[in-house]
């Protein structure tokens, strides 16, 4: 396999990993084997490189020790633990696995399986929790490898049947986000007695639980936690992103933190000043920015936008083209116009003479969903990062408006600057 290239490898990340280290890197640095490109990776994250023997490795879709060797071209991936929760023919058992982003009718599954020849149908059901460690969850959100993952779930189907004197096992587990209440996994096994039945589901689900590549963020009312990030480091549990919905006030009491600005600062000291608001005078009172005074210079930023969808079917979707037509055509052509028309939206911002706007939009089989990236470019006063984040977030909003009748639950989770140049800042690059 040579998925990164003659010259480099390709490093993919996953679940709490891939938020602090990034979704792919290409690492173009000669390495011997998987740990020293993990070293390599973890340069400037000490306490993830410490946390080594809490990760797993994967080298072509298969999993690897850390002392494999690693040649340009490889595909290596980094996860963390991944998320948990006699017969009598000859005949081998039917084998069905499945990774999907549909609700699961576990009901189905087992009545599917069964022939006249099985006096047992035995079935595991993982279900989403209305709480976890004392804590209510408002829904999950599960993330795969999927190349990987559809791989190991046969794996260890035909590893189950054939310890196990079975007819028929089935494996079907959710991609994408899910409510409480609603079906995350189902094994379904169909024998001719009901011990092997009953077995065969336990190990499968155990197995499962320890080696599908799949992870799994629980949402609270104060944020979001990776399940598998409290085993990478101590300081990982109990510290949840904040939440989109969550106020400053729930955000900080989340983390520990006191709802009182002056809290933790030392008997004497003054609490560190709140730094001024460009469009808030002296007085309270808000006021577009004066720019009279400065003198025009070329400006460009570019942003970022990251359209999430629930489930990676909506990548064939949008892959065989939607019923509205082109989705990726529209969506840059809604993004460049929405940057022309960014006062008109945002009631402070400053006409500018706009000299160019550029939108590109891709897909990402890892996300699963699209990147859009958007530039915007002119001679004038005050910069254009509103320009640029504003048509990459219409982008964004038109890519769901044409694909939201295939997966009603995406959702855009990232829109950000990513740089900017000109003026008296000069070339800013977002921080890593």
């Amino acid at each position: 396999m040579a998925a990164a290239g003659a010259g480099a490898i390709r490093v993919l990340c996953f679940g709490a990993l891939r938020e602090r280290l990034g979704a792919e890197t290409l690492i173009a640095e000669r390495v011997a084997t998987v740990a020293e490109l993990w070293s390599v990776l973890t340069r400037d994250s000490p306490s993830l490189r410490d946390a080594r023997e809490r990760v797993r490795a994967a080298r072509n879709l298969a999993w690897c020790d850390w002392q494999t060797p690693v040649e340009p071209g490889d595909e290596i991936a980094f996860m963390p633990p991944v998320a948990g929760g006699a017969a009598d023919g000859a005949a081998a058992p039917r084998l069905r696995v499945r990774l999907v982003g549909e609700p699961i009718d576990a009901g189905r599954l087992a009545a599917e399986i069964r022939t006249d020849q099985d006096g047992a149908v035995a079935s595991f059901v993982g279900v989403v929790r209305a709480a976890s460690a004392g804590s209510p969850v408002l829904g999950l959100d599960y993330e795969a490898y999927l190349p990987m993952a559809e791989r190991e779930l046969f794996r260890i189907a035909s590893l189950v049947a054939s310890r196990h004197p079975v007819t028929s096992l089935t494996m079907v587990h959710r991609v994408g986000s899910l409510a409480v209440g609603e079906v995350s996994v189902a094994v379904a096994a169909a024998a001719p007695h009901r011990r092997p039945a009953i077995a065969a589901c336990a190990e499968a689900i155990e197995i499962l639980k320890h080696d599908l590549p799949v992870w799994k963020r629980e949402h609270h009312p104060d944020g979001a936690v990776w399940v598998d990030a409290r085993e990478l480091d101590p300081g990982a549990a109990g510290e949840p992103e904040p939440s989109p919905g969550a106020s400053p006030a729930a955000a900080g009491e989340a983390s520990g933190q006191s709802r009182d600005p002056g809290a933790g600062v030392p008997s004497g000291e003054a609490p560190p000043s709140l730094p001024q608001l460009s469009h808030v005078d002296g007085g309270g009172e808000l006021h577009m920015v004066d720019v009279s005074d400065r003198s025009p210079t070329l400006r460009q930023a570019t942003a970022e936008a990251v359209v999430r969808f629930s489930s990676p079917a909506t990548v064939a979707a949008l892959r065989r083209n939607s019923p509205k037509g082109d989705v990726l055509a529209v969506a840059r052509l809604a993004g460049i116009m929405a940057a022309k028309r960014t006062p008109d939206l945002i009631p402070l911002c400053h006409p500018l003479p706009i000299t160019h706007v550029d939108v590109t939009i891709e897909i990402d089989d890892a996300v699963p969903g699209v990147r859009i990236l958007s530039t915007a470019r002119c001679v004038a006063s005050t910069g254009v990062e509103m320009e640029a984040l504003t048509a990459a977030s219409v982008a964004a909003l038109t890519v769901i408006d044409m694909l939201k009748s295939a997966d009603p639950w995406m959702t855009i989770s990232w829109l950000g600057l990513r740089r900017k140049s000109g003026g008296k800042s000069g070339a800013v690059e977002r921080p890593a």
